[in-house]
């Protein structure tokens, strides 16, 4: 009777241990889920960092500044959120060969894409 106690009582915990394994891992794939939605919505919504700003910031970019460097004054100076998020937008726009220097006024308002475009001198359809 003790010996059917004992096994009963094991496939209970080996029950238990599997199930909580288990609903670990679902939670684990769930939040990276969640931070990967969350991460591409960032990189590919164009969204502005603070949609409702009001003030403009003047940034310098000089001579020479990469896109790395670029993207670092932009998160330095409050106008990005994430540097890393500005700089794959900025290579995935492929922005990183047409960043021009000088001095611009650009907003938190912005979208990411809107920033670029300005940096590079390009005009968009709205502006011309």
């Amino acid at each position: 009777m003790a010996g059917e106690k004992d096994s009963v009582s094991k496939v209970i915990l080996q029950i238990s241990i599997r199930t909580f394994v288990n609903v670990l891992l679902l939670f684990v794939l769930v939040e990276g889920f969640v931070c990967a939605y969350r991460f591409s919505y960032k990189l590919f919504g164009d969204v502005p960092y603070i949609p409702t700003a009001s003030e403009s910031v003047t940034i310098t970019i000089e001579p020479g500044d990469n896109a790395r460097q670029v993207a670092g004054i932009m998160e330095a100076n409050g106008i990005v959120e994430d540097d890393r998020l500005f700089l794959a937008r900025i290579y995935l726009g492929k922005y990183n060969q047409r960043i021009l220097s000088g001095t611009y006024t650009l907003s938190p308002a912005m979208s990411a894409d809107a920033i670029c475009k300005k940096i590079c001198g390009i005009q968009n359809e709205e502006t011309s």
